[in-house]
């Protein structure tokens, strides 16, 4: 892809997938609810590309349509099995903290829109300590998942940035859809939930395969 946008301004990145890579630590928790359910055919590499979904949607795959009515509960245990086990292995990925850098250093304004609780994003990024790169951590409490555009509408009016001048930068489909039905231009990472070849059928505006890749884009 030869674009280049320059006009943006503002950069709305995605959580996990995209700035952390906490699938190992997400998909333990999964397995674990799972077992308790007697499921003990996925691995946790089988769960990978369920993260970024909703609890709801990921365990109404997962689980037999006979369970379909503990989904509320899954979600639950789901939450109890992993806030003490978020940060075990979830790390930064690579190229994060200079790219986040850089764009400061560049006077780009940064917000994160995340599947996650807010409370549980916020946590994340105390422990990486780069939670003052960000004007809003938006997680999804009490608004509909991404690909609905809400998460992105209430970052782009309480921060009073234009449609045009905003990117979404993430891993999987429901963060390109989000994007797309915000308005707003959209990138997407080969480096998490999915693969490029997943990826491009969903036509994001950009592809990257590392954080810095995104430099030659935004920057002239």
């Amino acid at each position: 892809m030869n674009k280049t946008f320059f006009d943006i301004r503002n950069i709305i990145f995605d959580l996990d997938g995209t700035i952390v890579d906490s699938k190992k630590d997400i998909a333990a928790a999964q397995l674990k609810v799972l077992q308790d359910y007697g499921i003990n055919n996925y691995s946790e590499e089988d769960l990978y590309p369920h993260i970024g979904k909703s609890l709801h949607e990921t365990f109404t795959t997962l689980l037999p349509p006979k369970l379909h009515n503990g989904i509320d509960e899954a979600s639950k245990k789901y939450a109890d099995y992993y806030v003490p086990i978020s940060l075990n292995t979830t790390k930064l990925f690579p190229e994060i903290f200079e790219i986040l850098k850089i764009l400061k250093q560049n006077k780009f304004r940064m917000a994160i829109a995340t599947t996650k609780k807010g409370v549980g994003a916020v946590r994340v990024l105390n422990h990486f300590k780069i939670s003052d790169y960000f004007m809003q951590i938006q997680g999804s409490d009490n608004i509909p998942y991404k690909p609905d555009p809400t998460i992105i509408e209430l970052i782009l009016t309480e921060q009073n940035w234009k449609k045009e001048e905003t990117i979404i930068v993430g891993d999987t489909d429901k963060d390109i859809y989000a994007g797309k039905n915000a308005g707003i231009r959209t990138c997407a990472v080969t480096y998490g939930a999915l693969k490029i070849e997943e990826l491009t059928k969903y036509s994001p505006d950009i592809i990257i395969n590392s954080p810095l890749e995104i430099i030659s884009y935004l920057i002239p």
